[in-house]
Formats: structure tokens, sequence, C-alpha cells
């Protein structure tokens, strides 16, 4: 065997010994611990949680990957994987960045960043996740929350205004804005409502547009007065009208509101009331 090949073969046995020490303070470290996710699947790691930034750094073995967006647990601690970071050395273990979770909406663990909290560290490397340093910011693993719906923190309310579900693959980017909103209130079927949920938007009624149609006969009379606004409910959105006069000022599935502009003396109107036709007739007075 000549001096070249001795010097490589022993270059590699170096290697390989080097390797396998740098990997032992997965196992033997001070830091190293068992961590698990939501189906109770456990991987050897390190974690090293850098508090004052509220991130960590997860150090795992090459066979133990992490993929983007995955809680793991670790003791009382949820960390949200937020991105893999490559080692230019031939090392044989992986090294991620995760976020410190400190909300829990449905079950989902998230990472959310008030206004008081510096938001320049995410905004750098998440470039389009957000639009103002002063909007909140809510980092989730799924997206559960769509445009308007409103998010409850620790007991506020915040308006989603926009979110961004495309620049890392895994994680959602919410920003928020400050809102008020009707917050549960405990009652004897839900006597532990979580500090924390999410109220989804209102969908708008469908408006349903008729034409007047011909109503015979009236069993009630009212006396309105000109441009007073009358709501009468119904099913379905069954509403007939005698006088194409009227003001409509709303029509949906539930609930009509309308109105005897001035010159428009009476109208008989037909709406539904548990599957029966109910006949009103309105008269305008001075």
């Amino acid at each position: 065997m000549s001096n070249f090949n001795r010097f490589r073969e022993k270059n590699n046995y170096y290697k390989e010994a080097s390797q396998k020490i740098n990997s032992h303070f997965l196992i033997k470290g001070y830091p190293s611990i068992t961590i698990t996710d939501a189906e109770d699947n456990e991987k050897q790691a390190v974690v090293v949680n850098q508090q004052e930034k509220e991130k960590a750094y997860i150090y795992t073995a090459l066979q133990d990957e992490l993929s983007i967006g995955s809680i793991w647990q670790a003791k009382s601690l949820h960390f949200l994987i937020s991105e893999e970071i490559i080692i230019i050395k031939d090392v044989d273990w992986h090294k991620y960045l995760a976020f410190l979770c400190n909300v829990e909406l449905e079950d989902t663990w998230g990472y959310f960043i008030g206004l008081k909290k510096r938001v320049a560290g995410v905004d750098e490397e998440y470039s389009a996740a957000i639009e103002s340093k002063q909007k909140p910011l809510l980092i989730l693993p799924a997206n559960i929350l769509e445009y308007e719906d409103t998010v409850v923190i620790k007991g506020r309310p915040w308006l989603v205004q926009e979110y961004d579900a495309i620049s890392t693959p895994g994680l959602v980017y919410y920003s928020l804005a400050p809102t008020t909103a009707s917050l549960k209130q405990p009652t004897r079927s839900e006597p532990n409502i979580p500090d924390s949920y999410i109220i989804k938007k209102q969908s708008k009624p469908t408006e349903l547009i008729l034409e007047p149609e011909e109503v015979i006969g009236a069993e009630e009379k009212y006396a309105i007065a000109y441009n007073q606004d009358m709501t009468i409910t119904t099913e379905k959105g069954y509403f007939k009208y005698s006088n194409k006069a009227i003001k409509i000022k709303k029509h949906t599935a539930t609930e009509v509101v309308f109105c005897l502009p001035f010159g428009v003396k009476e109208v008989t109107i037909e709406s539904k009331e548990r599957g029966e036709v109910v006949v009103q007739t309105f008269v305008a007075v001075e």
C-alpha cells in the first residue's frame, strides 16, 4: 500500500470517528430529550431553547427528519418547526429552527407575535409574510383561518386581514388587526370556555329579487307612517306584494324590510310562517 493510500484510508477512519463523536451529543448531551408529536411519535433530539427570542434550535439524527410545520413537544413546551438549517460540513445530524408556541387554537399550536414584540426578525426572514411591522402576526401549521375570521387570543379578538400560505410550504402566516367581538361566556353546558378560539365570519345573506305578484285578499291591516321601515319574517324567501311602487330595502331568505314612500297609500304583502301563507295589508297614515 502506497503512502497516499494509507493517508486516504487514515483520513476516512478519522472522518467516520469524528462524525460518530459529533453525533453523541444527541444521546448523551445535557439538553438531549425525547420529543413527541400529536400522534405520539417519538424522536431523540437536542433542544437548545433561546427563550429570550422565543426560538429554539432542534438537532436530530439523520434518520429522524422533522417536516416543516410539524409540532413537537418537549416536556410542557411545544415547538413549531419553521426551517431546516443547511450545514455545509458533512455531518450526520439535522439542525432545525423552531418557534416556541404560545397559543393553541382548535387543537392546533401556533406562534403569535403581538404589537409589543419585535417583528423585525420575522419580517427579515419571511418578507412576504407581513406587510407592516405594526401588524400582529400569527403563524400556524395549517390553514384553519379565512379572510375576515375573528381569532380570540388570550381573551382579545383580532381580525384576519390577510394570510400567506405560499412563501413557506407547511406554514401559514396571518396578518391581524385589532377588532371587537361578542366573546363567549361560560354556560352550564360549556363551563370551561378556552381563552383562545376562532369566530368564523358571518356569510352575507343571499339577496333575492322577486317581481310583484297579484295578492288576493288580506286578513290583517296595519297603519304605518310614510318611509317607516317595516320588517317581516318569512321562509325560503317567499314574498309577494301588490304595489310595485313600494321600496324594498332588504330581502333575504328569512327576512324582508320595506317601506311606503310618499304617494303609496296601501300595499298587501304575502309571507310564510311555518309553511303557511300569511297575508297582511299596510295602510299609510300621515
